[in-house]
């Protein structure tokens, strides 16, 4: 007999689905950057400014992880999500297939090179005598993490999308809550110092992984990896890469965007200023991760009822997400500026200079967290409906096109403010492209961006 499995994507309010795809994603992205801000926390308190100044500077080389991830997670996700709703089981699992096997060949290889290059890495990144010894004991242990981190999160797309998000949130908060009981553990219990901060990441990383091994191979799915769907087709890998590449593009350019960040922080302001633009982006993605969990929930219901042609149905279902990104982001924003100075203290509460630095840091580098969303938004929207090139067009016009000139252009006038202010005028410039990209495909669909459908 034929197995009937109830549709995770129909017969429920719009607002209802969104929660239910929305919610896990962002309890687990938020738990992930909770994580990352209490173990630079841990960092600051143990080892100080050099320790946060060595996690700050490797942060581009994690951005690349994270950009191969996305490459062929998001991507194939994207078309798995469209091929359900098109009602071709057969070929979402091809797809999962081979998104599992890029995902690895990827992650390997590149893990394999950062070994291999290492020191070089580290000197190019801009680590001097007293941070490439602390920079280097952390890369060690955590390229395994990232390994794993590279391939879990990309397969945890198919989870989400494959009408179980809340497995895929237990994913995220397996990894984090392993971090958090064992950071403290590690770095201080054991006095492993950076290496423990390291260590517990790797281990978080490891669970993850399995548990979403053993959701694909032995757990109660449809979409199971098995070999025969493993072998790589031509059709779906260039598909797949088409469809992520926006967001590919979008981590290498943030890679390129740190990397030339911290080369003019380490110029205008040393490593106390690389440090404090640490700090500054820790609370940044503390606020941006829910946010980002709204924009993977929304990602396929677009896909899917794009795919099952209910048009209107995409767009009302951006509409919402965007709506509640903002509330998110405007919330953020009115407590980092009220208490930025409090929120630089816990991170290290003995260095003055640090705690001067870090709070202006945190002010400026969220300034405009009310109108991000915006940007977000547009870019999962375009990825889910299969337009690719409006997607990169989005993702890179902020990381390349603005950003990076602004870093380099800015602080000759302005000094080390103008590092801090370069990505807040990049911010203003992207969302009115944002804003005029979706303005324009609603027009086409009858619909305004902010409002009810024209008569």
């Amino acid at each position: 007999m034929k197995q009937v499995t109830k549709n995770p994507f129909k017969d429920k309010a719009l607002s209802t689905l969104l929660i239910r795809f929305s919610a896990p994603a962002v309890a687990g992205m938020f738990a992930n950057a909770l994580y990352n801000i209490i173990s630079r926390i841990y960092v600051g308190q143990d080892v100080g400014a050099a320790g946060l100044a060595g996690i700050t500077l490797l942060f581009p080389l994690g951005l690349i992880y994270m950009g191969f991830s996305a490459f062929i997670g998001v991507g194939s996700n994207a078309l798995f999500s469209i091929r359900l709703g098109e009602h071709r089981p057969e070929e979402a699992r091809r797809i999962l297939g081979n998104g599992f096997v890029l995902l690895t060949l990827f992650s390997s290889v590149l893990t394999v090179l950062s070994y291999a290059f290492l020191d070089p890495i580290l000197t190019l990144l801009g680590a001097d005598a007293e941070v490439f010894p602390l920079a280097r004991a952390y890369a060690v242990v955590v390229f395994p993490g990232y390994l794993l981190f590279g391939i879990g999160a990309g397969m945890n797309h198919f989870i989400r999308s494959s009408g179980r998000p809340k497995t895929a949130m237990a994913t995220q908060l397996i990894g984090a809550g392993i971090n958090l009981i064992f950071g403290p553990l590690f770095i201080f219990t054991f006095h492993w110092g950076i290496r423990g901060a390291a260590a517990a990441t790797v281990l978080g990383q490891a669970i993850s992984f399995m548990w979403v091994m053993w959701f694909f191979l032995r757990g109660n799915t449809m979409y199971r990896l098995r070999l025969s769907y493993c072998k790589l087709k031509k059709r779906i890998v260039l598909g797949c890469m088409a469809i992520g590449f926006s967001q590919f593009a979008f981590q290498l350019a943030s890679s390129l965007l740190n990397f030339i960040l911290n080369h003019a922080l380490l110029k205008y302001g040393g490593n106390l200023a690389v440090s404090s633009i640490g700090i500054a982006v820790s609370v940044n993605t503390l606020v941006l991760m829910p946010l980002l969990g709204i924009s993977q929930g929304a990602q396929p219901l677009i896909g899917y009822n794009y795919g099952a042609r209910k048009y209107k149905t995409s767009i009302q279902t951006l509409k919402m997400a965007l709506r509640w990104g903002l509330w998110i982001t405007t919330v953020g924003f009115v407590i980092i500026e009220l208490f930025s100075v409090p929120i630089a203290t816990v991170f290290n509460s003995t260095d003055t200079a640090l705690i001067t630095m870090a709070s202006r840091a945190i002010r400026i580098l969220n300034f405009l967290l009310p109108i991000v969303p915006l940007q977000i938004m547009a870019t999962t929207f375009f990825q889910a409906i299969n337009q690719p090139v409006k997607a990169a067009l989005l993702s890179l016009s902020r990381q390349v096109l603005l950003v990076i000139p602004l870093v380099l252009i800015l602080p000759l006038f302005f000094k080390l403010s103008g590092v801090f202010y370069a990505p807040v005028v990049a911010d203003f410039i992207a969302t009115l492209l944002a804003v005029y990209m979706l303005h324009t495909f609603f027009a086409k669909h009858n619909l305004r961006l902010f409002g009810k459908a024209k008569n």
